[in-house]
């Protein structure tokens, strides 16, 4: 028996078989357009001449293009238009054999985060392309050069995020605001200049403030007088107003890192005023309970987390119960909005402790456990604290 007729005989136990690419077929256009960077021969109209062209050489039927105006590849999630393009490319109906993007960074920008598309996509039969790449995204070298031109989109975009925030940043403690001014202000920004006023509006938010601070109105009620004076804003809308420090004559933002910086221009209101003022806002928010800078009586304060919603749980001495009985009573609190979980300090310390004397340590960890102690406890009580 020869080789063909020994293969001929064994044929019916082969498995597996030989791997092809299909050539050409129907496909779909994605472009991203980002911003500027489309200048200089990288606009809108560039990249679909070139999308259009490969397909034209690679034999592919162009068949649907999402193109459009301005879209972040920040977030894959929630771009409208790279997920309608999505929808449509898995609907098994529209029979789509390839998506092609002008660059591999066109498609995505948020590196790995996005290999979990591209692998979807190919286990549907559906490989993306790149216009001006010359490797082929089926093959193993193809998906390596491809996940790497992803990870560098992702890493460009970090770089460029890094640097738009620490130009903000400088921008700001230069004391120019970076974006739209609050509500009762006007602000004119030139290359060289800007200038913030108190408006109509601004004088208005004055009142309201002062309403606040020296009524101690609730938001409803300062939307009803605001209205009446022809400032309609929601309840929710003058609680924002009420917390925003710029209207104390600082700046707060998230460039900033946490740090509150003074600003140029003019206060609507005093800082007393507006601290007055959130005073006032938070303790309408503990419902019923005075928060203390003092915890003794609440030494699992930061290690209790709610049973009903999971966020950390506070700690609040009840007005209630010390009128009704006369002595401090408290209370470990979930103050995450729309949960009204606490529970007794006094019941949850009683219960931590005997479930520390359930615990036993094995008697090889104990020098460790002192020796842990000691390093803690001296770092912990560093100049008498």
């Amino acid at each position: 028996m020869n080789v063909e007729e020994m293969n001929n005989v064994l044929k019916p136990f082969v498995k597996g078989k030989k791997r092809t690419f299909k050539v050409g077929g129907r496909a779909v256009i994605y472009q991203r357009v980002s911003s500027k960077e489309q200048e200089d021969g990288f606009s809108p109209e560039t990249q679909l001449e070139r999308c259009y062209e490969w397909a034209r050489q690679h034999q592919y039927e162009v068949v649907e293009c999402f193109d459009g105006e301005h879209e972040s590849a920040k977030s894959d999630v929630n771009r409208k238009r790279f997920n309608r393009m999505l929808k449509y490319v898995m609907d098994k109906k529209n029979r789509i054999d390839a998506v092609i993007v002008y660059s591999t960074s066109r498609f995505s920008r948020t590196g790995t985060k996005s290999f979990s598309i591209v692998d979807e996509l190919m286990e549907r039969g559906i490989p993306i392309f790149s216009a001006t790449s010359s490797y082929d995204a089926r093959t193993a070298t193809g998906k390596m050069v491809q996940g790497i031109e992803l990870l560098v989109a992702n890493h460009t975009n970090n770089i460029n995020s890094q640097t738009v925030r620490d130009n903000g940043a400088r921008a700001l403690r230069n004391g120019r605001w970076i974006q739209a001014a609050p509500r009762g202000y006007d602000m004119k920004t030139t290359r060289s200049q800007q200038t913030i006023t108190i408006n109509e509006e601004g004088k208005l938010i004055r009142k309201a403030f002062q309403m606040k601070a020296n009524e101690n109105l609730t938001n409803e009620e300062i939307r009803v007088r605001m209205k009446a004076m022809g400032l309609d804003l929601y309840k929710q809308r003058w609680s924002s107003i009420f917390r925003n420090v710029f209207y104390a004559g600082f700046f707060s933002h998230p460039f900033l890192e946490g740090e509150i910086i003074k600003g140029p221009h003019e206060p609507l209101v005093p800082l007393e005023t507006f601290l007055k003022v959130n005073n006032i806002v938070l303790k309408a928010h503990t419902r019923g309970y005075e928060t203390k800078m003092d915890k003794e009586y609440a030494p699992l304060l930061g290690s209790l987390r709610c049973p009903v919603c999971g966020h950390n749980l506070t700690a609040s001495l009840s007005t209630k119960m010390r009128k009704k009985y006369g002595r401090d009573i408290g209370y470990y609190v979930c103050s995450h909005k729309g949960c009204r979980c606490n529970v007794s300090t006094k019941i949850a310390n009683a219960a931590f402790e005997e479930w520390l004397d359930s615990v036993s340590l094995p008697e090889h960890f104990t020098e460790a456990v002192k020796t842990q102690l000691m390093k803690s406890f001296s770092i912990l009580h560093v100049n008498g604290k």
